[in-house]
């Protein structure tokens, strides 16, 4: 089994909620983790340093061509498009108006690890991430997306969720623990792990606040998406 990488796509002015993530991995993690952010060149040195700060990890900037090590994080520099390449981060100008990095990532991982590739979807503002889980899911990949009611802007968790290809709905600090399970030499697979049940719950005001539950007892929660392709059968 190869380490596995995990994409992380999250906003760049939300540094909470990967800082909350990165800071609940342990030093021996067994698996790379590269992050996705939305934001301008002013702000890079800010988040490496703060991020730097919340996690024992050697965090650093990708670099065009940088062969991902386990346990390190990479950050995308701003106004870039990531792929990779085997195990390398390919980094190159973005040309798009409508750019989507975690999108671009998240596809680009599926295809080159299948099952092994990992994608995260943390708070930002419009749907990131919601296209990459997709093609990660298909590939036979994992996928995770922060419970909406913990995110300071909901709408690119809440647009993953929607597709239907998410595996579990966590807080960050959950997503991380999950995380580390999972990268365990002899961790169960997400195909033998109960799913989260979404469900709405009606007296929530403002953004729907999303639970989860086990699906040993299924018929005691409505789902809130529509039959998936990406859903188990």
């Amino acid at each position: 089994m190869g380490t596995s990488i995990i994409a992380v796509a999250s906003y760049g002015d939300d540094l909470e909620a990967v800082s909350e993530l990165l800071s609940a991995l342990p030093a021996e993690c067994n698996a790379t983790f590269i992050v996705a952010q939305c934001l301008n060149s002013g702000r890079e040195r800010l988040l490496e340093e703060a991020l730097a700060k919340r996690t024992i990890l050697p965090v650093m900037r990708a670099q065009d061509g940088v062969v991902a090590e386990q346990d390190h994080v990479y950050l995308i520099p701003a106004n870039s498009t990531p792929t990779m390449t085997g195990r390398r981060i390919r980094v190159t100008p973005n040309v798009s108006k409508d750019h989507h990095p975690g999108d671009i990532l998240f596809t680009s991982l599926a295809e080159e690890r299948g099952d092994l590739a990992i994608g995260v979807v943390l708070s930002g503002g419009g749907s990131d991430g919601a296209l990459g889980v997709q093609a990660i899911k298909q590939g036979g990949g994992s996928t995770f997306a922060q419970y909406p009611g913990s995110a300071r802007f909901p709408s690119m968790p809440i647009s993953a969720i929607e597709t239907g290809c998410v595996d579990f709905v966590l807080r960050p600090n959950e997503i991380a623990r999950e995380l580390t399970r999972l990268s365990r030499r002899d961790a169960v697979p997400l195909a033998g792990v109960a799913r989260s049940v979404l469900v709405i719950d009606d007296k929530a005001g403002g953004c729907p606040a999303l639970k989860h539950a086990s699906l040993a007892h299924p018929r005691r929660r409505r789902p809130t998406r529509p039959e998936s392709s990406c859903l188990p059968t």
